[in-house]
């Protein structure tokens, strides 16, 4: 039998592997159905502080999701490493940006909002099942920052492909769940 921490690890990795393969065409169909959903969902009609992120190693790209939701009104953060701590930045798109903590775009320093003040966090997953459990890349930023808050957290939707769905994801006490997942053949509320 396979411990959890062991089929942790399988799941990245057969995960990881799958999304690294698709082709240039179908991650581009996939991001804009997954930014007609998130462009419809009602949790982000009304949103004024949404964080996002910027998509590596075949994550979905949601950049044109958050262009729209700028365009909006709403203020748009995505997160930079600092130390063992995320810290949400403003995000600005005609702004350069710099290569942060394991290559992954980040913003240059700039205003930061507190994560407790979000309306909503937007987060790449790795894998999520039917009952909201989530597994991240491994590095526990996101599960440690929202922990943080207790009860008092902005919701927490995820973003991945269709196929990233498994029967169970084993979780660890201090996984924090998803509320939502939009994926490009749907957006499902898990509260």
């Amino acid at each position: 039998m396979v411990s959890g921490p062991e089929r942790r690890r399988e799941l990245r990795l057969e995960l990881r592997d799958r999304r690294a393969t698709l082709d240039e065409g179908d991650q581009a169909a996939a991001s804009m159905a997954v930014m007609a959903r998130l462009a419809a969902a009602p949790v982000l009609r009304d949103a004024s502080l949404v964080s996002g992120y910027r998509a590596v190693r075949g994550e979905l790209d949601i950049d044109a999701a958050l262009l729209l939701l700028r365009e909006r009104g709403a203020t748009i953060t995505v997160p930079r490493v600092v130390g063992e701590d995320l810290v949400f930045t403003v995000w600005d798109p005609t702004v350069e940006g710099v290569v942060g903590a394991f290559g992954i775009p980040e913003p240059t320093p700039g205003p930061a909002f507190p994560l407790r003040a979000h309306d909503v966090v937007l987060l790449p997953v790795v894998a999520f099942d039917g009952r909201g459990n989530r597994l991240g890349q491994g590095g526990g930023y996101y599960d440690r920052a929202l922990g943080a808050l207790g009860q008092q957290r902005p919701l927490v939707v995820g973003v991945a492909h269709t196929f990233q769905e498994v029967e169970s994801v084993p979780t660890e006490p201090w996984d924090i769940r998803l509320d939502a997942i939009v994926t490009e053949d749907d957006l499902r509320d898990f509260a």
